[in-house]
């Protein structure tokens, strides 16, 4: 009976492998990290509106993703840490994820450098409708800034902005401070306030309590981490697919 023998290439076929090894793994790796890192920040930010109260577009837009390499197969998600006009939200928002002291924004620094809030407080907004909030319901930037500018706490170029552009320059100045230990206004809170509400009750503007203390109740990293896990299998297997599939061995 005659023997038939099938031979193989193995040294063509153990090519092939290497190729794939040292091409195609890393390239289809690194389409993967990415990917992975892109679901990780859209599923971070998908939780912020259920985390926080009305969240600013500022605060949606504030994670970035940082892309890998095939020679650097590491991607980065975080948080911006600066802002032209704000406060960045790296800094406003570690409270949140990290525990601890409520960051001390440009307003509240302000008044510290001025002497108006003594280190340890912070200026706590009311619910007085003369405060004028935006639709988030936050102060209002304009509302910040005005009571900057009629209490002359600004530290920078700002308040020469303000009272070049600013119509509330010819307006009375409606704005003063109850500070702690205040012997003359004994009977008011220690605070800001406006005259023009005084007759209503409306009058503060502003609580001088203890700086917010916070647990850090926001999961930014766990959030991440499980969006990444949950994503890596499907978009690594599709990534080596297509990489395998756009290549001629």
């Amino acid at each position: 009976m005659a023997v038939q023998s099938v031979e193989f290439d193995l040294d063509h076929m153990i090519g092939k492998i290497d190729r794939i090894q040292f091409l195609e793994v890393p390239y289809a790796a690194s389409v993967a990290v990415n990917r992975v890192a892109v679901l990780a920040k859209d599923a971070i930010r998908a939780e912020m509106p259920r985390a926080f109260d009305r969240p600013v577009p500022f605060t949606l837009n504030s994670l970035y993703m940082k892309a890998s390499s095939k020679t650097n197969l590491e991607a980065e998600v975080g948080l911006r840490d600066f802002a032209p006009k704000g406060n960045p939200a790296s800094k406003y928002l570690a409270p949140q994820i990290y525990g601890g002291p409520a960051y001390a924004t440009r307003f509240q620094k302000s008044l510290r450098y001025s002497g108006i809030l003594a280190p340890n407080r912070y200026a706590i907004p009311t619910q007085s409708d003369n405060l004028r909030v935006n639709m988030y319901g936050n102060v209002s930037p304009g509302m910040y800034t005005e009571i900057l500018y009629k209490l002359k706490a600004f530290r920078d170029m700002s308040a020469f902005s303000y009272n070049k552009h600013s119509k509330t320059k010819r307006q009375v100045n409606n704005i003063f401070v109850v500070l702690e230990n205040d012997t003359k206004n004994a009977h008011l809170r220690p605070g800001i306030y406006d005259r023009l509400g005084m007759k209503n009750r409306e009058g503060r503007l502003f609580n001088f309590g203890k700086t917010p203390e916070f647990i850090g109740k926001f999961p930014f990293h766990r959030i991440g981490a499980e969006a990444a896990e949950r994503n890596w299998n499907k978009e690594f297997g599709g990534a080596l697919a297509m990489a395998l599939a756009s290549r001629n061995f």
